[in-house]
């Protein structure tokens, strides 16, 4: 047995549970919850984010209160050339998530940018110049439904549940609550919120002293950024290690006057990881985690039975998930590194290129 996975035990899944929920609460708040001491929690959370089984990053996309403009990016590659064009991809920090899939596409990834004339950018002076790619079509993202950061393990009781979060079970469906207003990234901002893309359990103090600024001015800005949703974490287990080892997209149409119902009954699965509108041939897009590819079938047709107004147009299977909200992945799922996601970066072509825009 991979000495990797016999190490891992229910312990540390409910712990990363437990940071899903609260991602920066202390050890001392974790401990009672979990019947542990701090100092335990600290150490299997060092030994999980030393050998890359598990992490929590941080994301702060937002330009002003504006939303960044997102898309669905299938590649379609010469034969053998998709790991050196993954690779390509998988550098970027545009590109936030990336996989290897069956299906009429070699690559998918999910790309940020802050509007629509830098995905222009993105997409035919970037992408569409890296060798070995022949030929892309872009799904734009018009409205998320649920997003990863709110899929959850399942290893917490609703008693351990509630004493975090001050409810149970999953979180609530779309509508079910009054969102609160959205908070303004500053460009002053970004820094700090990109200094926790690859570790968001950093402490205050450490932020204070890179940023040069004092230790309630930190807690200030991050506290105004977490409650307007700028800024949002996410927690997550190497996939072979979690149970949920195998990714699937499905591709759907779904009358427009039932988006929010749809939505709502995809949420209510188990399996469903992110549920969003989008543009194109199809309006609705499904990602799901599931325990084995048998799976898919069980879950589509539960989808299909729950939301018979929806007909599912395509699915497909991750080969290999390289990149997920910009931590770069090996084959079993573990984080290598992290591509700090600066949206706001130059669009570079591929060396050599001329760029007309």
């Amino acid at each position: 047995m991979d000495s990797a996975v016999s190490a891992v035990d229910d312990t540390d899944r409910a712990l990363v549970h437990a940071l899903q929920l609260a991602p920066r609460a202390s050890w001392e708040r974790l401990a009672p919850v979990l019947g542990t001491r701090p100092d335990t929690l600290a150490r299997r959370w060092e030994r999980l984010t030393g050998a890359g089984e598990a992490w929590i990053s941080g994301l702060g996309l937002r330009t002003g209160t504006k939303a960044p403009c997102m898309a669905w990016v299938e590649v379609m590659c010469d034969a053998g050339a998709s790991p050196a064009v993954g690779a390509a991809l998988v550098a970027d920090p545009h590109s936030l998530g990336l996989e290897h899939t069956t299906g009429g596409r070699d690559l998918l990834a999910f790309v940020a940018v802050p509007d629509l004339h830098a995905l222009y950018r993105y997409l035919s002076l970037r992408v569409q110049r890296i060798p070995g790619v022949v030929g892309t079509r872009s799904s734009m993202v018009t409205a998320v439904h649920y997003a990863p950061d709110r899929w959850r393990l399942d290893q917490l009781t609703p008693a351990q549940i509630g004493s975090l979060t001050g409810r149970s079970g999953r979180s609530p469906a779309p509508g079910a609550a009054v969102a609160p207003a959205v908070t303004a990234m500053t460009q002053e901002d970004r820094p700090l919120a990109l200094a926790l893309a690859a570790d968001a359990r950093r402490s205050v103090a450490s932020l204070a002293r890179e940023f040069a600024m004092s230790e309630s001015t930190v807690r200030r800005r991050l506290s105004r950024l977490e409650t307007g949703q700028s800024l949002r974490y996410s927690c997550a287990m190497a996939s072979g290690l979690s149970g949920w080892p195998v990714a699937a997209t499905l591709w759907a149409e779904v009358p427009e006057y039932e988006v929010a119902e749809c939505a709502a009954a995809a949420v209510g699965l188990r399996e469903t990881r992110t549920c969003m509108s989008v543009s194109g041939p199809w309006n609705f897009m499904i990602t799901a985690r599931l325990r084995t590819v048998e799976g898919l079938s069980r879950y589509t047709s539960e989808l299909s039975r729950r939301l018979p107004g929806m007909r599912i147009t395509d699915s497909a299977v991750a080969l290999h998930v390289r990149k997920s909200e910009a931590q770069v992945l090996d084959e079993r799922g573990r984080r290598t590194h992290t591509v700090t996601p600066d949206i706001w970066a130059d669009l570079l072509p591929p060396p050599d290129a001329d760029d007309p825009a």
